[in-house]
């Protein structure tokens, strides 16, 4: 049996050039893995810091009056704690604000603070010069707010575009709403983004998704959302699995599910693979691995795309850690570590802009890839070490996803 969980705070990210972690009310002891089932979901703060001042600048390129940009930063912090911005009509011109600025760029730069130090851009699909805009299926696609469904949202990121109506859709589990969405949106995925929060407990993750009919309900509601908001001939192609901390239960327990790990065509981990020991040997439990470890061998044959970061924390509790687990999958598919650009002890900071955005670089210490299986190991032991695999996920995993859609036909 996969041993109980010990507790763990959710995040929250305040700080001005790196995440930290915030408690609601003190955790006995810090893992990788979350608390138990029950256990209260503290309440999140906005993911980063906003300026008005800064913002008010940046309406004048987006054709906002001061009235609206004031309703854009209340709507930007609503949608950071995850309350429907189209629920009501008093919300509508503050959430139409909001879109507009993330429309122009102008959202994403105030939000996001961490930019990619390599961006992959998306291969937006080209418009023949003879077709009319109009044409395109998704020329009446309303993209303000976010789309509500039960225990998360859709959201569409700017780099999304569909001609034909066919749509690939990443699921995410766990995570702040807005830091997901602007990791996806500046890494250029074209894709919609579906966002589930379920508390901070992987066990709750697990047990509602390894239900084989929940998944399913919630991909219909995404398909129902996108007709109603316009995008014509709307028609799911491709599906990618992606989780941070305590939501890779809820990838394991779907990727358990006979014949649906087939229908996945990708799955990314951001440090969030656990598994339990053996009672008699202490060794790994390599039946909790086994659906990950199925997946990384039809990714490193190329069939699949498996992408994984790690962090170097030992968690306080008698399971394996997200490097020692996802060992256990570099043995199985015979990838081998190599030394990353971080292995480099002096190369702490990246001094690329001024001395005020100086910030410590995030690179890997070692990176094994084969085929379409990819594993960076990161450093740090301490609670923002484990966050920043969500603040810095449009530099580690993300990139793979683009490129992995852009350059493959959908199958």
């Amino acid at each position: 049996m996969f041993p109980a969980e010990p507790p763990r705070a959710e995040v929250q990210l305040l700080d001005d050039d790196e995440p930290t972690l915030i408690f609601r009310r003190p955790p006995r002891s810090f893992s990788g893995m979350a608390m138990p089932i029950g256990a209260p979901a503290p309440v999140v703060a906005a993911p980063t810091r906003r300026s008005t001042s800064r913002l008010i600048a940046l309406s004048a390129g987006a054709g906002l009056g001061f009235a609206a940009v004031l309703g854009a930063v209340v709507s930007m912090q609503l949608g950071a704690a995850g309350i429907d911005l189209r629920a009501g009509a008093a919300l509508q011109p503050a959430a139409a604000a909001a879109a507009v600025l993330r429309s122009t760029g102008a959202a994403a730069r105030v939000e996001a603070r961490a930019e990619a130090a390599a961006p992959v851009q998306a291969k937006l699909e080209a418009v023949a010069p003879t077709i009319d805009l109009d044409a395109r299926a998704d020329a009446t696609l309303d993209r303000a707010g976010v789309i509500p469904i039960p225990d998360g949202i859709i959201t569409l990121p700017a780099s999304f575009s569909s001609a034909d109506g066919a749509y690939d859709l990443v699921v995410h589990f766990h995570g702040i709403n807005d830091v997901v969405h602007a990791g996806y949106e500046r890494a250029g995925l074209n894709a919609v983004v579906m966002i589930i929060n379920m508390g901070i407990s992987s066990g709750a993750y697990e047990t509602r998704f390894s239900i084989r009919s929940y998944l399913p309900a919630l991909l219909a509601k995404a398909q129902a959302a996108l007709e109603a908001r316009g995008l014509r001939d709307a028609r799911l192609r491709r599906v990618a699995l992606s989780a941070f901390s305590a939501g890779y239960a809820a990838v394991r327990g779907l990727l358990n599910q006979p014949g649906f790990a087939d229908k996945v065509d990708a799955v990314l981990l951001l440090d969030g693979i656990h598994t339990g020991y053996m009672p008699l040997d202490h060794s790994l439990d390599m039946e909790r691995l086994k659906p990950f470890g199925l997946f990384a061998e039809q990714a490193a044959s190329g069939n699949k795309l498996m992408s994984i970061t790690h962090s170097e924390i030992t968690p306080n509790g008698d399971y394996a850690g997200t490097h020692e687990s996802t060992d256990a999958l570099l043995k199985l598919t015979g990838a081998q570590r190599s030394p990353g650009a971080g292995a480099d002890a002096q190369a702490v900071y990246d001094l690329t802009g001024t001395a005020g955005e100086a910030k410590p670089r995030f690179d890997p210490l070692s990176e094994a890839h084969r085929g379409a299986f990819h594993v960076r190991g990161y450093p740090g032991t301490q609670k923002p070490d484990h966050v920043r695999h969500l603040t810095r996920m449009a530099e580690t995993a993300v990139p793979d996803l683009v490129r992995h859609w852009s350059e493959s036909p959908a199958r």
